[in-house]
């Protein structure tokens, strides 16, 4: 700690250190931040008020000269005896008083006269060339953040009109394409999804980098269709592994494709004799109610068309006319068994009831299911 108090009078070095002349540039955080804090404080002396740092440097150039003395003690007010410390001395010229540093700050002082910083001169000449050198960091380092930032935004704004142009190109693609990403997509997932047709795009312009990256992080392993897509359009057979999938893609250009294939499903063994029939389900989409096209089993149960769909993990019962979902189950066994408890908790003439005043709503807010229109 400082004393308050500094025997006899000395010429006074007006000066103002701005950093900490190189010392704690080989100090790891967090310590590095700790001890610029303790030479940041402000101490007054001789009338102006100093940083730790120049005021070390001040006393420095006044002829002060740092000393320490090991397992000292001293004797407290109630008279017993301090344990031993090390007392770290700063020695007024004459070498008769001093006054007490801690160990940072007379590390400080030893590092000064290490690097021979011990004139105004040297001090002065490093602190300037110490300030401007980190300054012109402060200003590269603020230079690139403004870089990358710009950076960011050009991507996002890059990202942004791509999926625009992607959008307004997948209205453009030919019916054959759109017949295969159909027909796989009914395949898989039991319905259809006209938002994949971005794929079509992306991969019908895959020499442009965007749509390559596009493609590829598309095509990992859990989406099936996507991948099912690529090899139909393409004529191309993608390895089964994704890391290899990858660099496969990556390697490969428009000039690599061959002619579009149709796509053949294969049939489970255990689905070869379910047959499988299109129906409509009645959903709320963006541009408002609408009858969507699915390929499901066809379900008789108490007098009434039903069918049951996989989709999204899961089984599903449906009304055939009203596209109207009634339960579901993890099983086809557990989805009919829930049916039954749906309707046996209400009754049959019940349940038939709710089937008919559905299917009238439905007719209402829709239009006739297109499975039911009379050609």
């Amino acid at each position: 700690m400082l004393l308050a108090f500094i025997m006899g009078k000395m010429e006074v070095h007006k000066m103002e250190i701005k950093r900490y002349l190189g010392f704690t540039d080989g100090i790891k955080e967090p310590r590095k931040t700790k001890v610029e804090n303790e030479l940041d404080r402000l101490y007054r002396y001789n009338g102006n008020i100093y940083n730790i740092t120049t005021f070390l440097c001040v006393k420095l150039l006044e002829g002060c000269y740092p000393d320490k003395e090991e397992n000292y003690q001293y004797y407290k007010r109630n008279g017993e005896l301090s344990k031993p410390k090390t007392l770290y001395k700063y020695y007024n010229q004459d070498g008769k008083s001093y006054f007490e540093l801690n160990k940072t700050q007379y590390d400080f002082v030893c590092y000064l006269l290490e690097k021979r910083l011990n004139t105004e001169e040297s001090i002065l000449a490093y602190d300037k060339a110490d300030t401007e050198h980190i300054e012109s960091l402060k200003q590269a380092e603020q230079e690139e953040k403004a870089r990358q930032e710009a950076e960011e935004q050009r991507k996002a704004e890059e990202k942004e009109n791509f999926k625009i142009w992607m959008h307004k190109e997948a209205e453009k693609i030919p019916d054959f394409q759109k017949e295969i990403i159909d027909s796989i997509f009914f395949a898989i997932y039991g319905q259809q999804n006209a938002w994949n047709y971005s794929l079509a795009v992306c991969i019908n312009n895959y020499n442009n980098p965007l749509c390559k990256e596009e493609v590829i992080a598309m095509l990992h392993n859990d989406n099936k269709a996507s991948i099912k897509i690529f090899e139909c359009l393409t004529g191309l057979k993608l390895p089964k592994g994704y890391k290899e999938r990858k660099t496969y893609l990556e390697s490969i250009s428009v000039s690599d494709f061959k002619e579009a294939v149709d796509y053949k499903p294969r049939k489970k063994r255990e689905e070869k004799e379910v047959q499988k029939e299109e129906f409509y389900i009645n959903e709320r989409t963006p541009e408002g109610q609408q009858w969507t096209k699915v390929i499901a089993e066809l379900f008789t149960k108490y007098g009434v068309d039903m069918f049951i769909r996989y989709s999204n993990g899961n089984f599903s019962i449906s009304l055939a006319e009203a596209g109207m979902k009634v339960c579901d189950g993890n099983t086809k066994t557990e989805c009919i068994d829930n049916l039954k408890k749906f309707v046996d908790s209400r009754g049959k003439e019940t349940f038939l009831q709710m089937v008919k005043e559905a299917t009238e709503q439905m007719y209402k807010a829709t239009g006739i299911n297109p499975r039911y229109k009379v050609v």
